[in-house]
């Protein structure tokens, strides 16, 4: 295959319809540790039991990001590879994905190879690997794919919407008392990414209508003005459908797709919280 697409798990996309025969896609899962037990974030990771094993953990969940050699062996076989990796904020996966770059370049000298630090999550690096195979389904050259997709993130954003954080207060990342207090008073978090790739509170909301108003308005801040959004929820997709007619009220032309979210998605956003990347032009 000429080009291939590689991408960790913490994008949510698992298979690409794609717009050229010559692209091919790959997900490099990382591991997801809960106790004594590894979880491979992989297609046929059953979310439901994954999510249950984590509420269910007393000591801090971990993840680990995907080794040199796993991701050198995804480049190989293509011409072309560009890599989108989760944000280099949260996770040695970028460090890893260019290790493995220098490794297959070595073995494959006339090869192009690029890693995009996403410096996001989820549905945002979905949107950009969805913008890859556009621009390679329309016979661009790579420098100019890699230009026009450099432009074109410079254009995104995330949110957040959580309604639960305790995976967050277990890993030392907020006050056990936090946690608790929103699960009992019914608050829902609206987190936003921060220029390091790091996950910020932006808003909170009482309920899931204020939280969605609010989510709305804060991606309407960034810029948004009706542009391509991609929603990936945490076994919460009726939340999903409310948000997207909240979103199309207002931009009726907004072109919107659902789909759920990868187990390192749920690990962070964790049961019933939704990840929206959208597109600002």
């Amino acid at each position: 295959m000429k080009w291939k697409i590689v991408t960790d798990s913490g994008a949510d996309i698992q298979h690409l319809d794609s717009f050229s025969e010559n692209i091919a896609y790959e997900v490099v899962p990382l591991l997801l540790n809960i106790g004594t037990e590894t979880f491979y974030d992989t297609p046929d990771l059953d979310i439901p039991h994954f999510l249950s094993q984590m509420e269910n953990a007393s000591q801090a969940s971990t993840s680990a990001c995907p080794s040199p050699d796993t991701y050198a062996e995804a480049y190989r076989g293509s011409e072309h590879i560009i890599c989108f990796t989760l944000s280099a904020g949260v996770s040695g996966s970028y460090n890893s994905a260019s290790l493995a770059k220098e490794i297959f370049l070595e073995e494959n000298p006339s090869a192009q190879v690029h890693i995009f630090n996403t410096h996001s999550a989820g549905s945002e690096m979905d949107l950009l690997i969805l913008k890859a195979s556009e621009l390679i389904g329309e016979n661009k050259d790579f420098d100019t794919v890699i230009k026009e997709l450099e432009i074109f993130h410079q254009n995104t954003n995330v949110n957040f919407l959580l309604k639960s954080v305790d995976n967050l207060a277990k890993n030392g990342r907020l006050p056990k008392i936090v946690s608790q207090m929103i699960g009992f008073l019914g608050i829902r978090l609206i987190g936003k990414r921060s220029d390091k790739g790091t996950i910020e509170l932006a808003q909170k909301a009482k309920g899931n209508k204020r939280a969605l108003k609010a989510l709305l308005e804060e991606m309407k801040k960034n810029g948004y003005q009706g542009g391509k959004v991609i929603i990936s929820h945490v076994l919460n997709e009726e939340l999903s459908l409310d948000f997207e007619e909240i979103l199309k009220a207002t931009f009726p032309h907004s072109e919107v797709l659902i789909i759920p979210c990868s187990g390192l998605c749920s690990f962070y956003a964790e049961r019933s919280g939704l990840i929206i990347g959208y597109h600002c032009k």
